[in-house]
């Protein structure tokens, strides 16, 4: 793995030791799964869904950014995601904004770091 995506990643808030853990010390692995987060659609789908007020599909949406973003050690922005989880998971959009709102520039700094080094 590239030191400086490495650097990137741990500086953005990716738990590295929790995640070095979790893939057996296989940087190249953790890696090809950072790159993968590329394709997911989670952060569109929650984005679309909150946008038409559409309580239980953006609860599915941010439920599986919850679970790829704790399988990723993806600490930045776990806090947010796990509370805007609860929210919706309660019917509820009371305060989404403002989860939502921490939420998107972690995220787009994110897709940032791993388009930088996907090649």
């Amino acid at each position: 793995m590239d030191a400086g995506f490495k650097a990137e990643l741990i500086e953005w808030g990716v738990d590295w030791d929790e995640i070095l853990d979790r893939f057996m010390g296989n940087e190249d692995l953790i890696a090809k799964f950072m790159f993968k987060f590329l394709n997911d659609q989670s952060m569109n789908d929650l984005t679309r869904y909150l946008g038409e007020g559409n309580v239980s599909e953006a609860f599915k949406a941010v439920h599986t950014l919850k679970g790829v973003g704790a399988n990723l050690g993806l600490k930045g922005f776990i806090t947010p995601v796990c509370e805007l989880t609860e929210i919706l998971r309660a019917g509820s959009m009371d305060g989404y904004e403002e989860k939502y709102n921490q939420i998107k520039p972690k995220y787009d700094a994110l897709i940032a770091i791993l388009q930088k080094y996907n090649t």
